[in-house]
């Protein structure tokens, strides 16, 4: 499976090289990235209705952006709800947010036509819709096989996912946490290029429960502190089309395959991708990669302050409390 939706990826950045449509290939193949990530079932019933949920969200996150994209506030107020949304709802999970965030980028980046909610949206829609075509690719051909092998087993169901017990605590974490990041992220300067990876860090980081949360802090800085050096090394060297495309179904097949082994994975093979298909067919500065880690360490500071620091001062507040109720029990 991954390796088929790796293969459409870089079909998606090959035509739209070939048809000198470099902007419309970056929409659709960003599209196409947040409806795949970051995984998909292989039972067909799981799988549609994750593919059809996430494909609602990337355009409802990306109509969003596009209507907001030049009016700062608005753009913030959208992010926040979009990731309180996918807070409340598993199902969606970042993806809504990292639509507004990612696509806003996209749009102020691209030209002409893809300023036109329409056109943009149009392009979106149709990354969405080649998930479908690429995971039914692969279904397809795995019955095939399986046939031909003379097992009539079906691709395992992938177990859904727990229902946090304090959702509405989850929520509002997240919601201050991206909050506070977007807060930020406007305040840095213009010229800087890709402050709004401190929004993507903090969506991407924070979990229903704190010691997940740790978890994903330890794995995103380290995975992350890889994956800039190979961002630096890949766009650095400037390379042609046919060694980035290559780079990139590699780099996506890597992480699409082993993301629901170990996320760490997904941390060191994920940001060279993003970063490829981000500002395709131009390729963001080579120090783009450390930007990226940068904002992830800022990213780690807010969400400690927001997730433990409350866990934290309420401890502390127990433990003078202790004393007290002893003197005057």
């Amino acid at each position: 499976m991954a390796a088929c939706l790796a293969l459409a990826l870089g079909a998606i950045l090959a035509v739209a090289a070939a048809l000198e449509r470099g902007e419309t290939g970056s929409a659709v193949a960003l599209g196409f990235v947040l409806t795949a990530v970051p995984s998909l079932p292989q039972a067909w019933r799981q799988a549609v209705a994750v593919m059809a949920i996430r494909s609602v969200a990337v355009l409802l996150g990306a109509g969003a952006a596009v209507l907001a994209v030049d009016h700062p506030v608005a753009l913030g107020v959208a992010t926040v709800t979009a990731a309180v949304v996918g807070a409340f709802a598993s199902r969606v999970g970042p993806t809504a947010g990292l639509a507004v965030v990612l696509v806003a980028v996209d749009v102020s980046h691209g030209a002409g036509a893809q300023r036109v909610p329409v056109a943009a949206l149009l392009s979106y829609a149709a990354g969405a819709a080649l998930v479908v075509v690429a995971w039914t690719v692969w279904f397809v051909g795995s019955r095939v096989v399986r046939s031909a092998a003379g097992s009539e087993q079906a691709g395992a169901a992938t177990p859904g996912q727990a229902v946090p017990r304090d959702t509405g605590g989850h929520a509002v974490r997240v919601g201050v946490a991206v909050a506070v990041a977007a807060l930020l992220a406007g305040l840095l300067p213009d010229d800087l290029v890709g402050g709004h990876w401190l929004v993507t860090s903090v969506l991407l980081t924070v979990q229903p429960t704190a010691a997940d949360t740790g978890m994903r802090l330890a794995q995103r800085l380290s995975g992350n502190a890889v994956g800039a050096l190979i961002a630096a090394v890949l766009l650095g060297a400037r390379p042609g089309f046919v060694v980035i495309a290559a780079a990139t179904v590699v780099l996506f097949t890597l992480a699409m395959a082993l993301r629901p082994v170990n996320y760490t994975w997904w941390a060191v093979t994920g940001p060279p991708v993003l970063l490829v298909i981000s500002e395709y067919p131009a390729l963001f500065p080579w120090y783009e990669g450390g930007v990226r880690l940068l904002m992830n360490l800022a990213g780690a500071a807010i969400v400690v302050a927001v997730v433990f620091g409350p866990l934290l001062l309420g401890r502390c507040t127990s433990r003078d409390r202790l004393p007290r109720e002893r003197e005057f029990g």
